[in-house]
């Protein structure tokens, strides 16, 4: 297992002090749980976002540019940066 040191404000090291009590457990035992818990909630977030974008791509039709520059000259500039 690999060491990690890091440096706590009082209040959260008072925190963790005392869920490590109530709970019977070490400190470093809460702040694995912690970890794995907060990367595993990133991880279901990004592949919630991955498969909204899935979902999506390749649905929405992009005017011809022709199309956008002589109807909206703001649509075409924000097209023209901002889709590829």
């Amino acid at each position: 297992m690999n060491v990690l040191t890091l440096k706590l404000p009082d209040h959260l090291d008072a925190a963790l002090k005392e869920v490590s009590r109530k709970r019977g457990l070490s400190k470093s035992a809460v702040v694995r749980e912690a970890l794995e818990q907060a990367l595993l909630a990133q991880g279901e977030a990004a592949s919630a976002a991955e498969r909204w974008v899935a979902q999506w791509q390749g649905r929405l039709q992009l005017p011809a540019a022709g199309d956008v520059e002589a109807a909206d000259p703001r649509l075409a500039h924000l097209l023209a940066k901002h889709v590829r």
